[in-house]
């Protein structure tokens, strides 16, 4: 690669990592994942202090308390919880990992700026780096994890297995078993495959014992605070029952389900994914390339054999899956394989993307949403098109279309550098292009803020704020989040016959009314729909239960219009 294609590739890296957060203040949390997380964290500290994460006031046990003490930190600073400071841990999480597979590629001869454009143009890095949830640091501290182990490896040094097990020891305590047990496995077979490198066994030994104690530290303070049983849940129920998919797992999707996210969370890159493996297995005599290659294949394989599965957990395996493309694509090889998916990103690159910006304009959810046949549907995204203002499509058409024809132009003249450059831009401008257009139409469908808002009103004028009928109290968190009140959560109507003689307002999920007494039922106020979530309101004699208006929002103008 020359001097100019290499500083082409460093700018459109940069490029792409500055603009991982774009956006992050233009839609509100979405549910379930992102407010649920927010809100434990805004509950911070709870009844069981800093350690004990809460929900509702309810121990949440599903993860230890790390990025949630990382989100109450920002919430403090800034002076108050808010959509944008529950998400910056995990924008500012994803800058890192983009460093640490810079890192990561020139440990093991790659090219570190290609690596990291790879890493950052990927669409599921992309997203994740915008939600509220620990998954990308997660992802991070288990990549730096196996990169110290990785040196520590090949030197033999103490310092540098230590910092492996910091590392490994802090995804532990921001995602649970997940990250560690990855780079665990990751590590176990790497030493397997390739022997113990220079480290002695009893370094090993400790590391694994140190690591451990991280481990029971968190196990000692659920024992502390809830006993036998908050043990039995947080290891049984939320890990090896997501594990073997047991009677109350959620996500169980078959063995194959990350080819096809791969395929979609890794493009245009994934389209060089067989090409990269192809040319890893090759060199896989080279120690360092046989590390990323088992990086990726042990979380790969690992994963698709668990029960459960959903498109964050393999986000770990991603800076691996980076410089495995970054090898390829600086590559000498120029075999049948090369050539079909050279032709294959050229054909992403000027067609597939162009389609994906119309696409983006033509998306309508309240239409798409409100249309109850398939010939509906097709006609609301036709006339969303054509409702588009003609300049801002065929200007972002252009532009896309452009840096394709730029990328086959460069490719064929063997200038690879400059060809990376410009498609990893291209996916860059995609993904503003959804940022700008796509998302904050989804948001005025999916966001409870506005409703949440007027309840937490509700509650600071007087009313006393229940919920009824809720299976899962994680459903409550959007409204706990925006409405800054915890709903008392009653066990059955009788609990709600005092409350209900005075100002009050209670929630309850369409589906639950069957479980209402019907005085309860004959008093419901009105019904207010988050995404597919259909909410029963309940006032009381007094009133108590906000009225919001809705239609404004569902009919917001796109950024393209």
């Amino acid at each position: 690669m020359s001097r100019r294609d290499r500083r082409l590739v460093v700018l459109a890296a940069a490029l792409a990592t500055v603009t991982l957060p774009a956006g992050i203040a233009s839609t509100d949390l979405w549910p379930p994942n992102e407010p649920r997380v927010a809100e434990v964290a805004r509950e911070m500290p709870g009844r069981d202090g800093w350690l004990i994460p809460e929900l509702n006031g309810v121990p949440f046990l599903e993860e230890p308390p790390l990025f949630y003490w990382m989100q109450a930190a920002v919430y403090r600073a800034q002076g108050a919880p808010s959509t944008v400071a529950a998400r910056v841990p995990a924008a500012v999480a994803a800058g890192l990992g983009v460093v640490v597979t810079t890192l990561l590629a020139r440990s093991v001869g790659a090219s570190a700026a290609l690596a990291a454009l790879v890493l950052a143009s990927a669409p599921e890095w992309w997203w994740m780096a915008r939600s509220a949830t620990p998954d990308t640091a997660n992802a991070t501290a288990t990549a730096a994890a196996l990169l110290a182990f990785f040196h520590a490896w090949r030197r033999g040094s103490v310092a540098m297995l230590a910092l492996a097990v910091v590392a490994a020891a802090a995804a532990f305590w921001l995602k649970s078993f997940l990250g560690v047990g990855l780079a665990v496995a990751t590590a176990s077979a790497f030493v397997v495959v390739a022997g113990r490198g220079r480290l002695r066994w009893v370094a090993i030994a400790c590391a694994a014992v140190a690591l451990a104690a991280a481990a029971v530290a968190w196990l000692a303070a659920i024992a502390r605070a809830q006993g036998a049983g908050g043990v039995g849940f947080f290891v049984l129920t939320n890990h090896v029952e997501r594990l073997i998919g047991g009677a109350r797992a959620g996500h169980v999707r078959p063995p194959w389900y990350y080819v096809w996210n791969l395929a979609l969370d890794v493009l245009p890159w994934s389209v060089a994914l067989p090409a990269a493996l192809a040319a890893a297995w090759r060199r896989r005599a080279d120690p360092a390339t046989r590390f990323v290659l088992v990086w990726a294949a042990v979380m790969v394989v690992g994963l698709s054999l668990a029960a459960t599965k959903t498109a964050h957990y393999l986000l770990s395996a991603y800076p691996a899956i980076a410089v495995l493309v970054a090898i390829w694509w600086t590559g000498r090889s120029e075999n049948l394989l090369d050539r079909v998916t050279r032709a294959l990103l050229g054909a992403v690159a000027v067609v597939l993307y162009p389609v994906a910006i119309v696409a983006f304009a033509a998306l309508d959810p309240a239409a798409l949403t409100a249309a109850p046949s398939t010939r509906e549907r097709v006609a609301a995204v036709a006339g969303a098109v054509l409702h588009t203002r003609p300049g801002a499509l065929a200007s972002a058409v252009a532009v896309v279309a452009g840096l394709g024809i730029l990328f086959i132009v460069a490719d064929r003249a063997g200038r690879r550098g400059a060809a990376a450059a410009l498609l990893g831009v291209s996916a860059t401008v995609v993904h503003l292009c959804f940022t700008r257009v796509v998302l904050p139409r989804f948001d005025a469908v999916v966001s409870a803020r506005p409703f949440a808002e007027a309840l937490g009103r509700a509650g600071d004028g007087g009313s006393a704020l229940f919920a009824f009928g809720f299976d899962n109290r994680e459903q409550l968190s959007p409204l706990l989040f925006y409405g800054r009140h915890a709903l008392v959560e009653a066990t059955s109507t009788r609990d709600l016959a005092a409350p209900l003689r005075g100002r009050a307002c209670v929630v309850m999920p369409a589906d639950a009314r069957g479980q209402a007494a019907a005085s309860l039922r004959e008093r419901a106020a009105g019904e207010q729909r988050i995404g597919d979530l259909r909410l029963v309101l309940v006032s009381g004699a007094e009133g108590g239960c906000p009225e919001v208006e809705r239609d404004a929002a569902l009919t917001a103008p796109s950024r393209l219009q």
